[in-house]
């Protein structure tokens, strides 16, 4: 006859010690589960389809009621002789500090969709030009500026919200700079801008939707030094994985 082999019962110490265990990897586990969840970042974005000839549009990009920056298309001139006109940008203030653009020597950058917007980039705190068109004595006719007769250019901006500074961008879908005549003409379209409401943190020129970033795993631990993580996780199946532990204990 084949011999029935009665199972064998656990001492309450080693019960006790077992269900510690099971409860350390269970923390651990949840742990774990927690650090690799990815941090939030969210792009707000605001579209807008505006059509700037001539006159002043503010941008409020967190669209707390208080505009960032003023677009401006003017012109410039006392006589048929020299006259201009110009797209220009510049931020609004936060108390003494003034809100910042990426551009070079008063002349802002004509960004492409995809260019970083962050704390790398050179900005800049002054009255930026865009798009000018010239016209001088009636014999030299010019245009200049990084966004003069170009199609989806994005301005790259710098501005505060509550003492922390946050990058964002507004989206031209076209600039035109030329002439109707001899009189000088520079027409823009605004089609939307966007920020990134965790401060410090770069966009991208024309991101619209909300990214993730995933978090870096520290390194293992373990409260008892003697059972590595790979033991608690078996020993937190129940059972099964007492057994399978036992098995590789035997190893």
């Amino acid at each position: 006859m084949q011999s029935v082999r009665n199972p064998s019962k656990l001492s309450e110490p080693i019960l006790q010690q077992l269900n510690s265990y099971a409860l350390a990897a269970g923390a651990v586990g949840a742990g774990l589960l927690a650090v690799s969840q990815p941090l939030r970042a969210e792009v707000v974005f605001t579209p807008t389809h505006v059509r700037l000839a001539n006159g002043q549009v503010p941008i409020d990009l967190n669209n707390d009621g208080t505009p960032d920056f003023f677009l401006m298309n003017q012109s410039h001139g006392k006589s048929c002789c020299l006259y201009s006109r110009t797209l220009s940008v510049a931020g609004g203030y936060v108390g003494s500090s003034q809100n910042g653009v990426i551009g070079v020597a008063l002349f802002a950058n004509a960004l492409k969709a995809g260019q970083t917007i962050g704390p790398r980039q050179q900005f800049g705190f002054a009255h930026f030009k865009m798009a000018q068109a010239f016209n001088d004595s009636n014999s030299f006719f010019y245009t200049k500026g990084a966004f003069a007769n170009t199609t989806n250019r994005y301005l790259g901006l710098l501005f505060q919200v509550n003492g922390e500074l946050h990058y964002g961008w507004a989206r031209f879908s076209v600039v035109k700079a030329g002439f109707s005549g001899s009189k000088p003409v520079v027409v823009a379209t605004l089609t939307g801008y966007a920020y990134e409401t965790v401060a410090d943190r770069a966009i991208m020129a024309g991101e619209t939707e909300t990214k993730s970033d995933g978090a870096s795993l520290p390194a293992p631990s373990s409260a008892d030094p003697e059972v590595p993580l790979a033991s608690l996780g078996l020993l937190a199946l129940g059972t099964p994985g007492l057994d399978v532990w036992r098995r590789t204990e035997d190893r």
